[in-house]
């Protein structure tokens, strides 16, 4: 929804300012599909009235008329193609100067309200700082064989400070709302070395909650919603779920559900078949797990429960780090649901016992099942650790990359199949 506003005579002084009867100021305004729109906090209606009031109404216009393809994000998207980074952002340095500039020495600048100059300039400066770091994202994800995000040099980013991103009275620009995402996943990247993401949960997890930890209210709400759309195909439906219920504005917890939770479940159920089908490919048989007797069993011996898979060693400190929170997910089950829900630890030392002593030392027969296999870390290509695995009770694969025992989401991914 463009906004078009019925401008008329302005007078201001003795000067008379005609404009034509509807006007867009894509500029300025949300697009038809832009998300904050659907927010209870929206307050497109009070940009309509700042936009309209007195002087700002003819700069609004002339300024949309001079600059409107600089903040046309589809094709400033398409131009990021062309160029390198130092083009690009020496590009945008000189078109924001020029809209500095233009409103500068606009002639009734004196005349325009407090709160107008405020919101172009925010506008021209988010502006700048969405599309530069659109270029390390985009080109980035149109590179599938990547396997870095494309950092920007420090000197081009040091000047956004994480903790004055967060200011609900920006909501009102466009361009500072369009740059919110992109200042989430960047940054995010940063921590994570820029390395990219194989596992669309674990990616949503960790921007989340980069986002809430500098974001907060209506400026928080927005930003897990953009996230949420934009990834939506790579989640799991607890993910899409848990996600959408930390958005405190139900309008935008509806937009979610309503318009993308069909397109997540399809999606899952697709990536599920195709695990089905490769394991139809293989080898029929089951892989061998020796439990701490030398003993040796599959899955198979698990048929009718749940099963949460734990991939780890005795050297690896991320997976030793995980086992207080899986004890504790343990602990919280009923003692039917413990009975119908099996963690199982398979670990992939190469000293056996090390293996053995580490289970002892972390009390692991306490909370749950153990075994070591070579296999089946080979079988279910588990390169890195940890990792972890669900198993329906029909002895189905239905995520093979799930979430870790801390995150809020395997709870109720484990309940759900009970």
């Amino acid at each position: 929804m463009k906004y078009k506003f019925i401008l008329f005579a302005v007078l201001f002084g003795s000067m008379a300012f005609r404009f034509p009867e509807m006007v867009e100021l894509g500029t300025f305004t949300s697009a038809e599909d832009d998300v904050y729109l659907k927010a209870s906090f929206s307050q497109e209606e009070h940009l309509n009235e700042v936009l309209k009031a007195g002087e700002n109404a003819s700069f609004a216009e002339a300024f949309d008329q001079k600059f409107k393809e600089d903040f046309d994000t589809s094709l400033q998207y398409e131009n990021i193609k062309k160029v390198n980074v130092d083009e690009w952002e020496l590009a945008l340095f000189d078109k924001r100067n020029m809209q500095m500039s233009f409103l500068k020495n606009f002639e009734s600048y004196e005349q325009l309200s407090e709160e107008f100059v405020d919101l172009v300039q925010a506008n021209i400066n988010y502006n700048y700082w969405h599309l530069l770091l659109a270029y390390s994202i985009n080109n980035s994800n149109s590179n599938t064989g990547l396997k870095q995000v494309t950092s920007l040099p420090r000197i081009m980013t040091s000047d956004l400070d994480p903790q004055r991103i967060n200011n609900p009275k920006r909501m009102l620009s466009k361009s500072y709302r369009a740059f919110l995402p992109y200042f989430v996943i960047y940054f995010n990247s940063e921590e994570n070395n820029f390395k990219k993401y194989a596992d669309g949960v674990l990616s949503m997890k960790d921007k989340a909650e980069y986002a809430s930890k500098y974001l907060k209210g209506d400026v928080l709400d927005y930003t897990l919603t953009e996230l949420i759309e934009k990834s939506h195909k790579t989640l799991s439906s607890s993910s899409f779920r848990y996600w959408t219920s930390q958005i405190y504005c139900q309008n935008l917890q509806n937009y979610l559900s309503d318009g993308f939770y069909s397109d997540v479940v399809k999606a899952e159920t697709e990536r599920a078949e195709k695990v089905v089908e490769v394991e139809k490919s293989k080898n029929g048989n089951l892989p061998a797990i020796m439990d701490l007797e030398d003993k040796a069993f599959t899955f198979e011996k698990y048929k009718g429960k749940v099963i949460y898979v734990d991939f780890w060693a005795s050297w690896c400190g991320p997976c030793r780090k995980e086992f207080p929170a899986s004890r504790a997910m343990h602990e919280s089950l009923s003692s039917k649901q413990k009975k119908d829900i099996v963690f199982l630890y398979i670990s992939i030392d190469e000293d056996l016992e090390k293996w053995r002593g580490a289970v002892e030392k972390l009390g692991l027969e306490e909370f749950g099942e153990n075994g070591h296999s070579y296999e089946v870390s080979g079988r279910y290509q588990v390169s890195s650790i940890p990792r972890y695995m669900i198993i329906d009770k029909k002895g189905n694969l239905v995520n093979d990359k799930a979430p870790r025992p801390s995150s809020a989401e395997t709870l109720p991914a484990l309940l759900e199949l009970l």
